[in-house]
């Protein structure tokens, strides 16, 4: 432990044998290379990987897709970079996908071989995302077993002021009975202040003013659209995925629709 996995040894799938020999072979024709992968990280390690497995040593410019709209693609490809500017991202990438293997295939043996030396017959699977993921939601389902039911009570009123009807909530005085989080739990003496404030007159003993700028939401990146369109709508990740996927590369009505970072507005 840990295995010892380097160099990483790439292996052609075998359904796919056929189509990357013609696209290696294709490489190898090539005197200039555009890499048109998609403009994420990626997208930047997916062709980088098959131009190194191919072994050419010639030039290689990137060409940055966003937006499939024949104006964009137009100005995109005349904007051309190298593409060796962008090694820093296919290392980046390269070295997360192999952290990623060494420390799932290594550490899923070593805990395997822990839980079988207990008695457990079957296999455990530890992984950099999965693991810590179904550490949270074992942990929730855990205190969702342990939780206790517990209440506790507000009290709100409809007041009409200068011709203005509000709501308001009743802030709990001292003497309430009140638990950990400072929530009223007796409902009886709710119920009194209640029913001594019914039809009486309030007053107003302070106001203030204040001026608020609210920003606009930022558009959606890919993940919050997923979250969006399932509570709205039902809607797996794979669904929203495959409708955004048509929008951009049917409709053309979107533009990339796979970032991972936080959605922006540009200026260009």
């Amino acid at each position: 432990m840990p295995l010892n996995l380097f160099p990483l040894q790439y292996e052609v799938i075998p359904d796919k044998a056929d189509h990357t020999r013609n696209v290696i072979n294709l490489i190898k024709e090539a005197d200039e290379i555009v890499h048109g992968g998609d403009p994420d990280d990626e997208g930047q390690l997916l062709v980088d990987e098959l131009i190194l497995f191919a072994g050419y040593t010639k030039t290689v410019k990137r060409v940055l897709i966003s937006d499939n709209t024949p104006n964009a693609v137009k100005k995109s490809l005349a904007n051309l970079k190298d593409n060796s500017d962008f090694f820093g991202i296919y290392q980046k990438t390269y070295a997360r996908t192999a952290g990623d293997l060494l420390y799932g295939l290594s550490m899923s043996r070593a805990y395997t071989i822990a839980a079988q030396a207990k008695g457990y017959q079957g296999v455990l699977s530890v992984g950099r995302v999965q693991t810590p993921i179904l550490g949270l939601i074992v942990r929730r389902w855990l205190a969702n077993q342990a939780h206790t039911s517990s209440f506790f009570y507000t009290l709100d009123g409809t007041f009409t002021v200068g011709g203005n009807t509000f709501t308001a909530r009743l802030k709990p005085s001292e003497d309430l009975l009140k638990d950990e989080k400072g929530r009223v739990i007796d409902k009886a003496a709710i119920d009194r202040v209640g029913d001594r404030c019914k039809g009486q007159a309030a007053t107003v003993r302070d106001c203030a003013v204040k001026e608020k700028q609210t920003t606009p939401p930022l558009p959606f990146n890919l993940i919050k659209l997923q979250q969006h369109m399932n509570k709205r709508f039902g809607l797996t990740a794979a669904q929203t995925l495959e409708i955004t996927q048509a929008l951009r590369e049917k409709y053309k009505a979107i533009t990339y629709n796979r970032p991972s970072f936080p959605a922006h507005i540009s200026c260009n």
